[in-house]
């Protein structure tokens, strides 16, 4: 009886024995492999921008200048994935839901902040559901009129609006959007009542601006910087604090005109990243983006799309962020555009 209860002693402390060293191999695995995750360099694997608009568009036509060159520098291959609709919201939901690990990138532009504005239940929070990664370019609007409305300058302009109340109409790409954004609010700091005339296509805006039909567009300057410069369409300012440098003899806004409060906003670009991405990721794509701004060839590029390069903290542009979507919403409230 004592033989037997000793050996069951003893198998007792070697089957013991062989669970604490299995237990310590199985522990030593996980360590070294989660060191080795830990390790791990960002990136080492395919990153993906997200152009929520079309093929062939600013936004994504900027994506891909800065994709291919940190693909050519790096060997960090940087591909670009269109998924447009709903006014930039697929994509950019797209972004919202993917894994905050630095591989998932959305180019974002103004609409970003305005699109949710427009519904009394945000499908996102551009302030809550994205890091700030890199905000790079503007392309400021002109105030366009046409040449046979004898309107030579802001100031007159608004002298004229005042003076004669709801005569005037300007064109823009419909609720929502930064044209009739910008409009609106350069409006209510003015004090003047100007219709919204809003129009499907940029194309057909042009055409009756330029055919006398609509009175005033507020358009980006690549699209209307030969009209200008050709004498079929005037420049009355650009929605900016300073002149673009495609139309230096088109005066800022804020040079021809100041309210409190009152500050005009320009067409931006930049890149964010999923919410509780990593710092550190954040950091590494921050640097990469940059490294590409400062690319001759990438200059050449902007310089072509109209676009002004900038650089600015992340800290700015989470404000930006911020300010714009509160602007937004309380301008959709205004209009009862909000649904």
């Amino acid at each position: 009886m004592t033989f037997a209860f000793h050996r069951f002693s003893t198998l007792q402390q070697a089957t013991r024995r062989r669970a604490l060293h299995a237990g310590a191999a199985i522990a030593a695995s996980c360590l070294l492999g989660f060191t080795a995750h830990a390790q791990t360099p960002f990136p080492n694997r395919v990153i993906k921008i997200v152009v929520p608009y079309s093929a062939g568009t600013g936004s994504d036509a900027l994506a891909r200048t800065i994709a291919q060159n940190i693909t050519e520098r790096t060997g960090t291959s940087v591909i670009i994935e269109n998924k447009e609709g709903g006014g930039s919201l697929i994509g950019t939901l797209s972004v919202v839901k993917a894994a905050p690990d630095g591989y998932t990138l959305l180019i974002a532009a103004n609409p970003m902040t305005i699109v949710p504005s427009q519904s009394s239940k945000p499908p996102y929070d551009p302030v809550k559901d994205f890091v700030p990664v890199a905000k790079i370019a503007v392309i400021p609007l002109v105030l366009a009129v046409t040449p046979s409305l004898k309107i030579n300058s802001l100031k007159e302009l608004i002298a004229y609006a005042k003076a004669n109340p709801g005569k005037l109409s300007y064109g823009s790409s419909g609720a929502g959007t930064i044209s009739q954004q910008e409009m609106e609010i350069f409006k209510q700091a003015a004090g003047i009542d100007i219709l919204e005339i809003p129009y499907k296509s940029t194309a057909q805006a042009m055409n009756d601006l330029i055919g006398g039909q609509l009175p005033l567009f507020p358009v980006v300057v690549p699209l209307v910087q030969a009209h200008i410069q050709s004498g079929r369409a005037r420049g009355l300012a650009v929605f900016d604090t300073h002149r673009s440098p495609q139309l230096p003899d088109v005066p800022a806004m804020s040079d021809e005109f100041s309210s409190p409060n009152y500050v005009p906003t320009p067409v931006w670009y930049g890149f964010v990243a999923p919410a509780n991405t990593p710092p550190a990721v954040v950091a590494s794509l921050q640097t990469m983006i940059q490294n590409a701004m400062l690319a001759p060839e990438v200059k050449t590029r902007l310089v072509t799309l109209g676009a002004q390069p900038i650089n600015v903290t992340n800290e700015k542009f989470a404000a930006d962020i911020k300010d714009e979507y509160e602007k937004a919403g309380i301008l959709a409230k205004k209009l009862g555009t909000a649904k």
